[in-house]
């Protein structure tokens, strides 16, 4: 059961959350759509728009090679995630791998991968991004 007055403060929060919005300029709401925002940059940062399917096509696509040597390994990757959720492809950098294999694999796998993307304002912007993706041997 809620109390008047914390009805009141929520009001009062919802009332003050809209004068802020209605303060904050034009041009400011206008996002450049050829800009790649960091993550200090977004309201939202982009998040893996399925983490079990991730997590299933890594799997599937670990290095034969490595599986069969029972070898784990990391790989970095940094990217730019689209306003529609989608890895550019040209954007993909492998930063580092613990071995050559594991960082092709995961520029593979975050190709297939769709994200939610960034958003400043409310609108979905291009974000960079780096993500490490580990391989553990089985």
């Amino acid at each position: 059961m809620t109390t008047l007055s914390s009805r009141f403060r929520m009001s009062l929060v919802a009332v003050s959350a809209v004068t802020l919005a209605a303060l904050v300029p034009v041009s400011a709401k206008a996002q450049d759509a050829s800009k790649a925002y960091t993550l200090a940059e977004v309201d939202t940062k982009p998040s893996l728009a399925s983490m079990s399917s991730f997590q299933r096509i890594v799997a599937e696509g670990y290095p034969e090679d490595m599986r069969r040597r029972r070898l784990g390994g990391i790989a970095e990757l940094a990217f730019v995630v689209d306003a529609s959720g989608k890895v550019e492809p040209s954007s993909v950098e492998i930063v580092d791998a613990t071995q050559p294999a594991f960082g092709e694999a995961a520029k593979r796998a975050l190709l297939q991968t769709g994200f939610n993307p960034g958003k400043v304002s409310g609108s979905a912007v291009r974000t960079k991004v780096s993500l490490p993706i580990v391989y553990k041997a089985q």
